[in-house]
């Protein structure tokens, strides 16, 4: 047994004696001490109970282990679940006058992730290239170039807007889309990150209850009732629910206007471009032989943990705009915990990015492989 851990327990009240005793033991170092408990101590030292559960508390392994095992089903059961694309497109699609609701966040979330991605530039990029491809092949046009030219640049929102009436596809322009874009970078994703932060700081408050030994000693005794894992005394939520509600009031203003239109817009736009470039016959026109090399090609690409950063920043997004609608209690302190965990899987330095507009970054070559599209 080293000097520093002697140190440790000579520190928690127990003598030489007792120490070479538990070295006797076999608890020669941190790892062996964290695999006993009170009863073992006071078994094998003879020392009082207090002393022992001291002792036991101060080697226990950290309590966060125990919620970082949390898997994403148990994580599902409690934060609002994601749909998938069909069903929050059909969701845009109801009613009359389009409201702030999940499905424009949900809209407005993957949007701005495809443009950071540079899904919006594909089009031109791919036009740009097909033309290249005759030129060098010398050849006549396919039959399916117009079809395919028309499809990558022109946008129907017939069906999107048919329920408002006067709404047609000529008012989502350039200038507003990427006055959206911009006012979800500046306004939107801030308010977000600040959550987190709330979030984090809540949950190391908790934490540092946890790691008070009369506060674990009072549990040992059966003084406390059971908490979520890794967890005592749970500071008051209040903090988050303000926070929650800056979110909601940060939506408001970034979807003023017809904010939510243009939203619904740009989701509309990403979606049937993701369609478009997986087309069988588009590589082909380009010259190259698959979508793969099409991409690489065209020098369009994003982080293989996009589609991942997508999925959880969409749910982290819905989960905050649920957090008012939660009942006090156990089923809240859940809530934040699932939440806290969730908010721990994002990158969160993936969103310093700022937006580029839509129409410039089209001769960006950026090194990693591009997944727009990829089934998750």
């Amino acid at each position: 047994m080293n000097e520093e851990l002697k140190k440790k327990l000579l520190g928690l009240g127990l003598t030489e004696d007792q120490v070479g005793k538990l070295e006797a033991e076999g608890a020669k170092d941190e790892a062996g001490m964290a695999n006993l408990s009170g009863d073992d101590v006071k078994s094998i030292t003879g020392c009082g109970l207090v002393t022992a559960r001291q002792v036991a508390v101060a080697f226990a392994p950290a309590p966060a282990t125990a919620q970082a095992a949390m898997s994403a089903d148990a994580l599902n059961m409690v934060l609002p679940a994601v749909p998938d694309d069909e069903s929050w497109v059909k969701a845009l699609r109801a009613g009359g006058v389009l409201k702030v609701e999940p499905s424009t966040v949900i809209a407005a979330v993957r949007a701005t992730l495809a443009q950071k991605a540079g899904l919006f530039t594909l089009p031109k990029l791919i036009v740009k290239a097909m033309e290249a491809y005759t030129d060098e092949t010398e050849e006549q046009v396919p039959a399916e170039y117009h079809k395919m030219r028309k499809r990558l640049t022109r946008t129907e929102y017939g069906d999107l807007f048919s329920a408002i009436e006067g709404m047609d596809g000529a008012y989502v322009t350039q200038t507003r889309k990427d006055e959206l874009l911009s006012r979800i970078d500046q306004d939107l994703w801030p308010a977000i990150v600040s959550f987190n932060e709330q979030l984090q700081g809540w949950q190391q408050a908790w934490m540092s209850g946890a790691s008070n030994p009369m506060a674990m000693m009072a549990m040992l005794a059966g003084g406390t009732r059971a908490m979520p894992p890794g967890m005592i005394t749970p500071p008051d939520t209040g903090v988050l629910r303000d926070s929650a509600e800056a979110v909601n009031d940060q939506i408001n203003r970034v979807f003023r206007g017809t904010g939510v239109q243009i939203a619904a817009a740009l989701a509309f736009e990403a979606k049937g471009i993701k369609e478009a470039i997986q087309l069988p016959g588009l590589p082909a026109m380009i010259g190259v032989a698959n979508r793969e090399q099409m991409l690489k090609k065209l020098g369009v690409s994003v982080p293989a943990t996009y589609p991942r950063l997508e999925a959880n920043l969409t749910q982290f997004v819905l989960g905050i705009m649920s957090a008012g609608d939660q009942p006090a209690g156990e089923e809240e302190l859940r809530y934040f915990g699932a939440l806290f965990m969730l908010g721990s899987q994002i990158d969160w330095n993936q969103l310093g990015g700022k937006v580029i507009p839509m129409e410039a970054g089209l001769g960006r070559r950026p090194s990693a492989r591009l997944r727009v599209g990829e089934d998750r």
